[in-house]
């Protein structure tokens, strides 16, 4: 696994509806190296910080193998990098491979796997899609998102090396079809586990919590 491009974008604002609102999800590539922060990305801004960025929620991460998914999907003639909102862009990032508590050396930086992504309503204003955030979540195709274990540089074409497996942890995949696909009485199981992993964010033990008690 290699990384194609960093991508950072500041805050902006953006009509919706009556209103305006602000989001900094229109991530653009950027030249390496960039620091990795305990809690961003050098250079990157968050405008939700209850469900974007924050020391669980660092870096988010996405593998550029489903692009061409997307393209597909939507009638694209091409993506660029960042197109997903995503800081990372992966050469091959499997949210059926990746658990929660993986831990990956990139560069300088050690990353730890705490999350998968919950598309909001901002995607669907970036693709000018108002179903795309559904779309999204029924792909599984959700990325994930990484806390930092160790600051440091890192440059296009570092590697996203495993340094450490989980045991006893539910992919990304599966906790996210689990959450937010399966009946409850179908789910009880996994996320029962998931509480149990080490590494899983706080946002989402606490969200499981609520949702099984």
């Amino acid at each position: 696994m290699q990384l194609l491009s960093i991508n950072t974008s500041k805050k902006r604002n953006l009509p919706y509806g009556k209103r305006e609102i602000e989001t900094g999800i229109f991530k653009k590539p950027v030249a390496s190296p960039v620091r990795v922060m305990p809690d961003h990305i050098e250079g990157d801004e968050q405008a939700d910080l209850k469900n974007h960025g924050g020391f669980s929620k660092a870096v988010y991460a996405y593998g550029y193998q489903h692009y061409e998914y997307w393209q597909n999907k939507l009638k694209r003639a091409a993506l660029p990098y960042g197109s997903f909102g995503e800081n990372l862009t992966i050469s091959l990032l499997d949210e059926n491979e990746i658990h929660i508590g993986d831990t990956f050396k990139l560069g300088e930086a050690v990353l730890s796997v705490t999350q998968p992504r919950v598309p909001c309503f901002k995607l669907g204003l970036k693709f000018e899609l108002a179903n795309m955030p559904k779309l999204f979540s029924q792909s599984l195709r959700t990325g994930l998102y990484l806390s930092v274990v160790e600051s440091g540089d890192i440059s296009v074409g570092d590697r996203f090396e495993l340094i450490h497996k989980q045991q006893n942890s539910i992919s990304i995949k599966d906790l996210f079809y689990a959450y937010f696909h399966q009946e409850k009485t179908e789910s009880l199981d996994t996320l029962e586990q998931a509480l149990q992993i080490e590494g899983l964010s706080p946002e989402w033990k606490a969200q499981i919590e609520q949702y099984l008690g």
